[in-house]
């Protein structure tokens, strides 16, 4: 019997801008039954300012010194014996859009797609590394998905992960492993869309989700790092102190400071403004578009102090901070580590894949 993934023990690994976070799953695939995966390894490490900014590298052996300690080189923890992974390209740096170009899927060439492709990314072509797959074949014209990344990018994420000893089976844009994690695999999502809302400690992200896959994605500018420093620029602390307070606080009124919620409801309101135009661009711009019934939810502010309450009010779409592993078998996690969970979102996507086929793009 061949077994279906040859990269035995293959791991996912999310390189973000201030953390590093490994995590590999065990596939079990019972006679006559459904396969899933259960946890063998959740692992993380900060990074220190400056190392990664606004995902390009500027700190290699930095980084490669926490990838080194992630792996058990310094027997912090158990050596890991595999050296394949399947990693992230950085959300801000990479681009993924659905089009639809006017030939027959027949007679469609790569010379054809990165001539269509040219007119929608935002990158120069010399100087990019474009992927796509055909979603959908027709007689007059042809769907595809297009993925992105200037080849500067891609390269140094190579040149780290080798130069760490790892044997990168796959790297992909964060939307992309987010999707895997937070669409619920066992579940058919007819005549509705989702949107994925990631919003972390240095950027956030919405992701539609629709027809059976990512139809695009964008960057949003807010984020963790963006909130408290505006509060401490108004209400005149530290940082340290303003973290404190926005992660306690939330969005909601505080008696000790009336400043505070201002500062807040500024962001969050162009937070929503933000997903408007999005969801907006979508159902204008996609063919077939199906409304967006749900805001799946996840990073470190996914729980923030009324947010969710306040997105779903605004938008009048239902909002929620997902059960990132419920894709997973989570027996043996602690409930610290479920909890943990939604900063670990895109880290989980990379690993489902590593774990079930990594070099199929589809899984």
């Amino acid at each position: 019997m061949l077994l279906s993934n040859p990269f035995t023990g293959a791991f996912g690994l999310e390189i973000d801008d201030l953390s590093l976070t490994l995590i590999q799953l065990v596939p079990h695939k019972p006679f006559q039954k459904q396969s899933y995966c259960s946890i063998q390894t959740v692992r993380s490490a900060a990074l220190p300012p400056g190392a990664i900014v606004n995902g390009e590298i500027e700190q290699p052996e930095v980084v490669r010194r926490k990838i080194l300690h992630l792996l058990g080189a310094d027997k912090t923890y158990k050596p890991l014996r595999s050296r394949w992974v399947v990693a992230n390209l950085p959300e801000l740096k990479t681009f993924i859009k659905r089009i639809t170009v006017a030939i027959p899927t027949v007679d469609l060439m790569s010379e054809d797609v990165e001539y269509h492709a040219a007119k929608h990314l935002p990158f120069e072509m010399a100087e990019t590394f474009l992927d796509w797959q055909i979603i959908k074949s027709g007689n007059y014209s042809t769907d595809l998905l297009l993925a992105a990344v200037p080849k500067s990018i891609s390269d140094s994420y190579t040149y780290l992960l080798e130069a760490s000893g790892l044997n990168p089976l796959a790297l992909e844009p964060e939307s992309i492993a987010l999707s895997r994690c937070l669409i619920t695999k066992s579940k058919v999502y007819d005549g509705e869309a989702r949107a994925l809302l990631n919003l972390g400690q240095t950027h956030s992200s919405i992701v539609i989700y629709d027809h059976g896959m990512v139809q695009f994605s964008t960057s949003i500018p807010f984020s963790a790092e963006i909130a408290i420093t505006a509060i401490a620029q108004r209400l005149k602390i530290a940082s340290p102190k303003a973290a404190e307070l926005f992660f306690k606080t939330g969005v909601r009124f505080i008696k000790e400071s009336s400043s505070y919620l201002p500062v807040i409801d500024k962001l969050v309101t162009s937070l929503v403004e933000k997903i408007k135009q999005n969801l907006s661009f979508y159902h204008d711009h996609f063919e077939g578009a199906n409304p967006i019934t749900h805001i799946t939810m996840s990073g470190s502010l996914a729980e923030l102090g009324n947010l969710t309450i306040i997105l779903s009010q605004k938008l009048k779409i239902s909002s929620a901070a997902a059960n990132v592993w419920k894709n997973v078998l989570t027996e043996s996690m602690d409930d610290d580590k479920k909890k943990r969970g939604l900063d670990m979102a895109s880290a989980i996507g990379l690993a489902l894949r590593a774990a079930e086929n990594p070099l199929d793009e589809n899984v």
